[in-house]
C-alpha cells in the first residue's frame, strides 16, 4: 500500500489540513480509522481536498463522544482493537489520519503509535509552529522512532519561524516538508496552491505508485515498508547486497539443514500476535517466536521500559556492582515464586540457567561435606538446552546422539506422558513412581539432584503429565535427599495457565530455572532461583565455597527492565485470564478433533494445545510437519510443528477468534493429508 499516516503533536494542530493537502498533492484517497465526535474531520478533509465519495473511505469505527478513542469507546460500551483495522483497498495512494497524537490510547495496551506500526505506512507529523513546538515535536519523533516507525517528515502549521524549522530538522534529524501559514478563510481554493510546495521525498508514477527519490535525484525502488529509522548515512552509502543475500552468504541458522531448507523469511516488524515480512505477508505468530513472546511483539510498555533504561545504564559488571532493575526484579521474582525461592542468580538463556542449577546442586553437596552425592536424575524425554550439562540432562529427548562422548552420566526415569481420554494414565503413573522409588532406594545418599520440566515437556513433543504425578515424584526425590530442580524455561510466565507451572503441581522446588518469557521476548536473559538454604550452602570465608560461575552480561539492566515491565503486564492486562480463554478454545477444538482418523493424543494446558498427526512417519523429521507448516504459511499463520506433533502456543494477546481460525485451518490441512 502506498501513502502516508498523518499524526500530530497534539489535537488541533492541523492534521486534517495536512491530510487534505496530501490528498491533493498525491491524488490520494482518505481514511480515518477512528472518528470520535461528529464526522467533522472526515467531511472537512473531503471538502478541502475536493474528494468525491469514491475516494473517501468510511471509518472503521465512529464514536459520538469527542474524546480519545479509548474513552469514547468506554462511554459507548465498545471495545476497540487495532488488529481489526484493515486498510481499504485502492489503487491510488492512501492518506490515513490518526486521532490525536502518537500516544493517544485506543484500547488497553494499544495506542495510536501501535496502529501506525501495524498499518506500516511512513508517518508525517503535523506540528503547531510557535512557542513549545520544538519540545512537542521532538517528543513525538522520539516516541515514533522508539517503536521502529519510519518518520517521513514534519509539517509546521502556523506563522513560519526559521529558527524552529532549523532546530527541528537538526535535533530531530527529520525533513520539514512544509511550512503552512494559518489560512483565513480556510477554503479549498486557498489551500490548493500549497500542494505544489510539499517537499515530499517521493514522486508519483503513472500507475499511481509512490517511489522515493534521493536528494541526488536517484529514484529507489518502490517505497519500502518501514522498519527501524534509516541511518543518517543512507543517502551516501553505496548500494549493497539485500538482506536475504547477506543471510545466504554469512548466517548459520539454528535447528536448520541449510542444504534442504527454503530461504528464511525476512521479518520487518512485529505487532501484537503478528509478524510482518519483507515480501508483504502478515503472519499470526502461533508459536510465540520459539515460546518467548508472552504479551505480543513490540508491546509499547516494554519498549518504553527498555528505551528508558538504555538512556540511564546499559551494563555494569555484576560481580562488583548492583543496580535498581536487577534488585527490583529479584524481589519481584521472589514474591511471585512459591515456597521460599528467594535467591536469584542471573545468566543469559535457558541452557545457562540449567548449567548453573546443575553446578549448584553438585557443589552444594561438596560444600556440605557430602561429595558422594554426585548422581543426577532426569525424566525421559526432557529437553533442557544445548550446552554440555543441559544436553547430559536431556539426552533422552533424542537430539544429542552425535555428542554422546562429551556428556556426563545422568539417570533417566520414566515420564508417564498422557492426553485427553488416555485410559492408561493411572497405570503409567503407578509404574513410573515404582521405578523412581526403586531408583532412590538403590542410590540412597548418592543423588545430588533431579531435574524435570513440570507438566509439559516442550521440545520432545509437548508431552504432558498430570500435576499429581509431578508432585508425587518431586516429594519422593526430596525424601531421598536430592535437590529438586524445575526447568520452567518454557512452562514459566503463564504458558501452562498459572504464572509458574509449580503452582499447579503444589510443590516448590529447591531450584527453578526461568528464561524465554522472562523478558517478554525482548532480550536474552535467564535466572536460576534457589531457596535461602541452598544459597547459604555457598557462604563462607574462603573463595572455594563460592559459586565461581558467571557471564559477561549477567543481570543486564536492559533485560531486567524488560522483565519488570513484562511482569507488570500480567497484572495490568489480566494476562492469565486471557490465557484461560485461549485454553477453553484448545479444549473445545481438540476434543472435537479427538476421534478423527490420523490424529492421536489431543492434549492442552494453558496457552498450549497439541495433537499428534500420524500416518507419514514419526519424530522431528516427519514430512507431515513440513507439509502442515507450508499449508499454514499460505494462509497467514506461522507454525513450526515438532515433526509429527502439531501444536499451537500463541502470545496471550491473541484473540480467541483467531485461535479458532487456526484450528479451522488445521481441519482444512488435514483434508489434504487424507
Amino acid at each position: 500500500m502506498n501513502g502516508y499516516f498523518v499524526t500530530g503533536t497534539d489535537t488541533g494542530v492541523g492534521k486534517t489540513v495536512l491530510s487534505a493537502l496530501l490528498c491533493r498533492a498525491l491524488g490520494a484517497d482518505y481514511f480515518k480509522p477512528f472518528q470520535t465526535g461528529q464526522d467533522s474531520d472526515t467531511s472537512e478533509a473531503a471538502r478541502l481536498a475536493g474528494l468525491g465519495p469514491e475516494r473517501l473511505h468510511p471509518p472503521a469505527c465512529v464514536l459520538p463522544a469527542p474524546l480519545a478513542p479509548s474513552q469514547a469507546a468506554e462511554l459507548a460500551g465498545v471495545r476497540l482493537d487495532i488488529h481489526q483495522v484493515r486498510l481499504p483497498g485502492t489503487a491510488r495512494p492512501l492518506v490515513v489520519e490518526g486521532a490525536g497524537g502518537a500516544l493517544v490510547p485506543v484500547a488497553p495496551g494499544q495506542d495510536m503509535a501501535a496502529l501506525m506500526a501495524r498499518l506500516g505506512l511512513p508517518v508525517l507529523v503535523a506540528a503547531r509552529s510557535g512557542l513549545g513546538t520544538i519540545n512537542h515535536t521532538l517528543l513525538t519523533l522520539e516516541a515514533l522512532r522508539l517503536r521502529g516507525i519510519e518518520v517521513a517528515g514534519v509539517a509546521l502549521i502556523g506563522e513560519p519561524d526559521a529558527r524552529n524549522r532549523r532546530d527541528i530538522e537538526k535535533l530531530g534529524r527529520v525533513r520539514v516538508v512544509l511550512e503552512l501559514p494559518r489560512l483565513d478563510p480556510l477554503t479549498p481554493e486557498a489551500l490548493a496552491p500549497w500542494a505544489a510546495r510539499l517537499e515530499l521525498p517521493v514522486t508519483v508514477r503513472a500507475d499511481g505508485a509512490l517511489v522515493r527519490s534521493r536528494d541526488d535525484g536517484v529514484v529507489d525502488a518502490a517505497m519500502p515498508a518501514p522498519g527501524l529509522p534509516e541511518p543518517d548515512d543512507r543517502q551516501t552509502r553505496a548500494p549493497g547486497p539485500d538482506v536475504l543475500e547477506m543471510d545466504r552468504r554469512h548466517v548459520w541458522h539454528p535447528f536448520t539443514q541449510a542444504g534442504t531448507a527454503p530461504p528464511p523469511m525476512q521479518a520487518l516488524r512485529g505487532q501484537g500476535a503478528r509478524l510482518f515480512t519483507a515480501d508483504g505477508r502478515e503472519l499470526l505468530d502461533m508459536v510465540s517466536s520459539w515460546w518467548v513472546t508472552c504479551h505480543g511483539h513490540a508491546h509499547p510498555a516494554v519498549v518504553r521500559a527498555v528505551a528508558g533504561q538504555a538512556a540511564r545504564l546499559e551494563q555494569a559488571l555484576f560481580a562488583d556492582f548492583t543496580h535498581e532493575p536487577a534488585a527490583r526484579l529479584a524481589l519481584a521474582l521472589a514474591e511471585a515464586l512459591p515456597g521460599g525461592l528467594t535467591r536469584v542468580f542471573f545468566s543469559d538463556n535457558g541452557s545457562t540457567a540449567v548449567e548453573a542449577a546443575l553446578k549448584m546442586a553438585h557443589q552444594y553437596w561438596r560444600n556440605e561435606g557430602r561429595p558422594e552425592r554426585r548422581r543426577f536424575a532426569a525424566l525421559q524425554g526432557g529437553y533442557h538446552g544445548d550446552t554440555v550439562g543441559a544436553m547430559s540432562a536431556g539426552y533422552s529427548s533424542g537430539f544429542y546422539a552425535g555428542f554422546e562422548p562429551l556428556l556426563f552420566p545422568v539417570d533417566h526415569l520414566p515420564f508417564p506422558a498422557t492426553w485427553a481420554g488416555d485410559p492408561d494414565a493411572d497405570e503409567k503413573e503407578s509404574q513410573a513412581l515404582a521405578v523412581a522409588e526403586n531408583y532412590f532406594a538403590v542410590h540412597a545418599g548418592n543423588v545430588a539432584g533431579v531435574i524435570l520440566e513440570p507438566l509439559v515437556q516442550g521440545a520432545s513433543g509437548m508431552r504432558m503429565a498430570r500435576p499429581g504425578f509431578v508432585k508425587a515424584f518431586s516429594e519422593m526425590a526430596r525424601r531421598a535427599g536430592a535437590l529438586v530442580v524445575y526447568d520452567e524455561v518454557m512452562t514459566g510466565f503463564g504458558r501452562t495457565g498459572t504464572l509458574f507451572a509449580c503452582e499447579q503441581v503444589g510443590f516448590a522446588p529447591d531450584i527453578v530455572c526461568l528464561a524465554k518469557g522472562l523478558t517478554a521476548g525482548f532480550l536474552p536473559m535467564a535466572v536460576t532461583v534457589t531457596t535461602e538454604a541452598v544459597y547459604q550452602g555457598f557462604s563462607g570465608q574462603t573463595f572455594d565455597r563460592a559459586f565461581a560461575h558467571g557471564h559477561s552480561f549477567t543481570a543486564n539492566p536492559l533485560g531486567c527492565a524488560a522483565a519488570l515491565a513484562g511482569l507488570d503486564l500480567f497484572r495490568e492486562e489480566g494476562t492469565l485470564a486471557r490465557i484461560k480463554a485461549l485454553e477453553a478454545v484448545h479444549a473445545q477444538r481438540l476434543l472435537a478433533l479427538a476421534g478423527r482418523p490420523g490424529l492421536a493424543r489431543p492434549r492442552w494446558r494453558g496457552a498450549i494445545g497439541a495433537v499428534d498427526v500420524t500416518g507419514s512417519g514419526v519424530g522431528y523429521e516427519a514430512a507431515v510437519g513440513r507439509r502442515v507448516k507450508a499449508f499454514f504459511l499460505e494462509r497467514g499463520f506461522y507454525v513450526r510443528p515438532l515433526g509429527d506433533v502439531f501444536y499451537l502456543m500463541p502470545p496471550a494477546c491473541l484473540a480467541p477468534a483467531e485461535l479458532h481460525r487456526a484450528y479451522d485451518t488445521l481441519e482444512d490441512a488435514l483434508k489434504t493429508l487424507d
